[in-house]
Formats: structure tokens, C-alpha cells, sequence
């Protein structure tokens, strides 16, 4: 008698979803639990890792009772999340080397690549089976191709965005611009360790640089070397979880305004700084984050918001970022990191004044300009709108050198050293 094989195409399928699924739960706990950043509680992860583990388990568990073509669909769906995830650590780890959580970040890409392949191949391996499959016409085809599009469209492609801006995985900083720049060391005021470089003020006023979604310091070297040239105190560092800070990424900025608040600490205990002569430069996120803290916190007298644009989903403009998009994708990472966005800016920036404020908006990114005559219109005096509809992202200082250098540094010198003699 001859036995039938256990290895059929139904058995299978079942034993690659399986074996997939667990690869990337493997990988969450490693990153949730046993390797997660320097300076994160235990518990700031496990409801995105119970999410994901929910998730897993349900659709193990109801993998071979679904139809082919819900099965392939799961499959394409999980495999791409999966794959997203894994494949920063292996950009990670093909530019920078293995650390941390690399290794099964690693194997959850692959089982990723797996599952999607995996699921283009189950209509093929089905065909023909039942009689629905055997009548499917050209418009169940076109029906399933829209579904499938609208779930990467409004669901994949936005969880994988919002995935991204919470894992953004640590690059190398690199060595001090100038010798005058020297590494230092400070808390932020929820007390995670950052690291940055702070060079001495010649004129008893300084600057903070906070960098864009990178997070890390070598960012923004261009313009701490503009600063300090002019005899500004210059501290730019890496944001929580990046470079070589504790903390967890967060390519949005939430809880970037607690490492403002202890930069600006920093700042005020130097010996060579006047207190009251405390300003910010933002650049990208970093200048969303200085309108924040900027808000509430009297200690910076003067701000330049370098590409703000938006950080949560109230902060959408109607007409440029569709709801269905946006929603998912910050909800994702409200998920991923354990975290949230504050307040929307439009009402935050309100409450800068008399905070002097210079807005500069580039052409580059759609509705960047846009969004900051809003910002500009809600806050009032004393504000200033640069546009500079042919200029790239953050890139003035590059495209536009010189104008650049003269109305920043006019700004910041209006406020820090009103009165008083350049050195």
C-alpha cells in the first residue's frame, strides 16, 4: 500500500505561512524585548508587539480554512509589513555592520520576500478549483487586481510609512567639524542620555541645531560651522535614538521637545552663555520640534524654522494629504513607538509670539510652502516668511549661501544681541 505524501500543495502553503509568520514574530520580541534601544522602558513596545502577535496567531490559525484568494492576499499583505521591517536592518547592516537586533531583522526580510512570493504563487497553484474558480472572468480579475491595489495604497504602503519613521536604524557620526567643536554629553529632560557638540560661544549667545527625521548631528554640520563663524555658542546633537543617544527613533519628532528642553538646560549652566541669549535652529523635523517647544518654553528667545511642515495627522492640509493615507500611517506609528504628537502646530505656533520667529519654505516638497503661510498667518507678530519656491528641502544654505547667512543670522543677532557689541 502506498502512502500518501503529507507534502501536499495545501500542507505546504501552510508550513511556509507558518514557519514566515513565526520568523517575523521572532523578530518583533527581538526588537520589543531583548534588544531594544538603550534607554527605552521595558514596556514601551509590547501593545505594538501584542498587536502583532495578535495579528500573527489569528492568521496562522485561519490560514488553510480561508479561499485561495483571501489566502493570497494575507500572504502579499503580511509578507510586505514583514519585509519593511526587515529590510532597514539590512541596509543597516550592508552599510554599517551587524549590531543589535540585525540578525533576525535579517531573517524577517527574508521570510517577508517569502510570504509575498508565496502569495503571487497561490492563485496559479489553485487555478481551476471549484467551480467559481473555473468561472472567474476577466472582471473578477480586474476586481481583484483594485482590491488588492486599494489595500497597498490605503493600508501597506502608509503602515509601512509610519514603520519606517519609528525604526530608523543608527548611522555613524563621524568626527568633530572643526577642533573647536568637542563632544559633550547631557540628559534630556525625561532623562535619556544625548550626545552632541557643543562649541564655546564667543559672544555670550548660543544656538541649539535640531537636525531633520535622520535625527543625528552630521546633518547639520554645514550650519553649526555658519554659527559658530559668526561667535555663536553652537550645540547640536543626536536626537533620542539616533546616532549615539539612548532613546527610541522617531523620524516625526514626537518626544524630540524633551531633548530640546535639557539641550536648552545645557545650555544655561555653561559658563561661557548668558541664560537670556538662548535660540534654535530647525531643520525639517527639527523645525516643527522648535515651534513646539518654542510655544511654551520662554528660555529660547528666537527661532529659525527651517522646512516645517507637519508632524501628526491634524496637521494635514485638505487637498494635499488624502485622510484615508495619512490616518493609517500616524496611527502606525502612534503604534510602533508607543508614542504620539503633541498638540497640532498651526495652534502651537500661535503661541510663539513674541518669540521672533523666521519661517523658510523651499518648493521642493509638495505643500511645504503652502503649509507655512498657514503657520505664519496663525502666528502673527513677530514672524517672517522666506519662500523659496526653486529651492530643495532644507538646501538653502547650499543654494542660496549668502542670502542665507545674512537673514539668519540678522535674525538671531536681532534678538541675542540687541544692544550689545559683536565680538
Amino acid at each position: 500500500m502506498i502512502e500518501q505524501s503529507t507534502w501536499t500543495v495545501p500542507v505546504l502553503e501552510k508550513r511556509l505561512f507558518l514557519g514566515a509568520v513565526v520568523t517575523g514574530l521572532v523578530h518583533a520580541v527581538d526588537d520589543a524585548v531583548l534588544n531594544r534601544q538603550p534607554g527605552v522602558p521595558a514596556g514601551q513596545h509590547l501593545i505594538a508587539l501584542a498587536i502583532v502577535t495578535a495579528v500573527g496567531v489569528a492568521a496562522a490559525s485561519t490560514f488553510t480554512r480561508l479561499r485561495p484568494g483571501v489566502r493570497s492576499g494575507f500572504a502579499v499583505v503580511i509578507g510586505a509589513v514583514t519585509m519593511t521591517n526587515g529590510a532597514m536592518h539590512v541596509a543597516h547592516v550592508a552599510t554599517a555592520g551587524v549590531a543589535a537586533s540585525d540578525l533576525t531583522g535579517v531573517l524577517a526580510a527574508t521570510a517577508g520576500l517569502l510570504l509575498i512570493c508565496l502569495g503571487l504563487a497561490i492563485p496559479a497553484t489553485h487555478r481551476g478549483e471549484g467551480a467559481a474558480t473555473r468561472r472567474r472572468s476577466w472582471a473578477n480579475r480586474a476586481i481583484a487586481v483594485m482590491v488588492v491595489a486599494g489595500v497597498a495604497q490605503f493600508f501597506v504602503i502608509p503602515v509601512g510609512v509610519g514603520l519606517v519613521q519609528t525604526h530608523n536604524y543608527r548611522q555613524a557620526v563621524g568626527n568633530p567639524p572643526v577642533q573647536t567643536f568637542r563632544s559633550v554629553t547631557f540628559d534630556s529632560s525625561d532623562g535619556l542620555s544625548l550626545v552632541g557638540w557643543y562649541h564655546p560661544s564667543e559672544n555670550r549667545a548660543a544656538v541649539v541645531i535640531v537636525n531633520s527625521a535622520a535625527g543625528d548631528r552630521s546633518g547639520s554640520v554645514r550650519h553649526a560651522e555658519l554659527l559658530a563663524s559668526h561667535g555663536y555658542g553652537v550645540l547640536l546633537y543626536d536626537a533620542r535614538g539616533t546616532g549615539e543617544s539612548e532613546g527610541s527613533p522617531n523620524g516625526w519628532g514626537w518626544d524630540w521637545q524633551y531633548d530640546v528642553e535639557g539641550a536648552l538646560a545645557f545650555l544655561r549652566n555653561r559658563p561661557d552663555i548668558d541664560p537670556d541669549r538662548l535660540g534654535g535652529l530647525g531643520l525639517s523635523t527639527g523645525a516643527d520640534v522648535l515651534i513646539e517647544v518654542a510655544a511654551v518654553n520662554r528660555n529660547l528667545r528666537v527661532v529659525v524654522a527651517d522646512g516645517a511642515t507637519g508632524r501628526s495627522f491634524a496637521d494635514r492640509l485638505p487637498g494635499l494629504v488624502n485622510a484615508s493615507i495619512a490616518w493609517p500611517m500616524f496611527a502606525a506609528g502612534q503604534v510602533f513607538s508607543g508614542s504620539s504628537p503633541g498638540e497640532p502646530l498651526r495652534d502651537l505656533v500661535a503661541q510663539v509670539a513674541p518669540t521672533p520667529l523666521l519661517l523658510i519654505a523651499a518648493g521642493s516638497i509638495p505643500g511645504e510652502i503652502r503649509v507655512n503661510q498657514v503657520y505664519a498667518e496663525a502666528a502673527g507678530q513677530p514672524v517672517q516668511l522666506w519662500i523659496l519656491p526653486d529651492v530643495a528641502h532644507t538646501s538653502a544654505i547650499a543654494q542660496v549661501a549668502r542670502e542665507y547667512e545674512r537673514r539668519v543670522i540678522e535674525h538671531l543677532d536681532a534678538a541675542l544681541l540687541k544692544g550689545r557689541n559683536r565680538p
